[in-house]
């Protein structure tokens, strides 16, 4: 059964956005028949994501789009006035949803390593992911990758909620386990709206039902 995934664009270059589509619908066109055959269900759905000169409205736009993966370009200030970089996007996502997958694309003469701090795994270089086969078929593979852990971990959080609901209230190490769950489990469907400390606190084992009401509709989200 064919799976489609939504890969966001993020570039100030209305060019390269295009080129990046085609490429991610070119998916793993050129690659060995292991590799094929593993990922042969899974297809891309580039969407365009528009920059805005403020970051947290940029932020807000993906999240809203609702994306299994992110493709952004490094600069973004090359045609559009934006005070803010590619790396700057993805540290931002990160606070917002858990382990979300964020791949960074740049040239070979950007200074990234040279000014920031970020996970080599998740940067490739534009120019190579253009014209190179392999190149574009490891990008995909790690998307595709990413995108699968992430849902596994998020499947594994819902399992553990759900065998420990019928124990709340019995000690307040369960009751903590829980609300951990419930906080990682919404974060990573909502993004921005992980319970405060004060409500954590406030939701102990004489507020059951409350509990349970916050962690059903947090379920039924998903």
């Amino acid at each position: 059964m064919e799976q489609i995934l939504k890969i966001g664009i993020v570039d100030d270059d209305s060019g390269k956005i295009t080129q990046i589509m085609t490429r991610l619908i070119q998916g793993f066109e050129g690659a060995s028949p292991e590799k094929k055959q593993k990922y042969s269900k899974f297809k891309f759905d580039p969407i365009e994501i528009e920059l805005n000169e403020d970051l947290n409205q940029t932020i807000a736009d993906i999240l809203k789009t609702r994306l299994d993966c992110l493709l952004v370009d490094y600069k973004l200030s090359s045609y559009q006035n934006v005070d803010y970089t590619g790396i700057e996007i993805a540290k931002a996502l990160e606070k917002e949803l858990y382990d979300f997958p964020v791949f960074v694309l740049t040239s070979y003469d950007d200074d990234l390593f040279t000014n920031e701090i970020y996970n080599a795994y998740q940067v490739f270089d534009f120019d190579r992911y253009m014209s190179e086969e392999q190149e574009r078929v490891e990008l995909h593979f790690k998307m595709i990758e990413q995108i699968l852990k992430t849902e596994k971990q998020k499947e594994y959080w819902e399992q553990e909620l759900r065998k420990l609901l019928p124990l709340a209230g019995t000690s307040d190490e369960i009751d903590t386990k829980i609300l951990e769950l419930d906080s990682m489990l919404e974060k990573s469907i909502d993004g921005g709206h992980v319970l405060s400390e004060g409500v954590r606190k406030a939701l102990s084992s004489n507020k059951i039902s409350e509990l349970l009401a916050k962690i059903d509709e947090v379920l039924e989200k998903e």
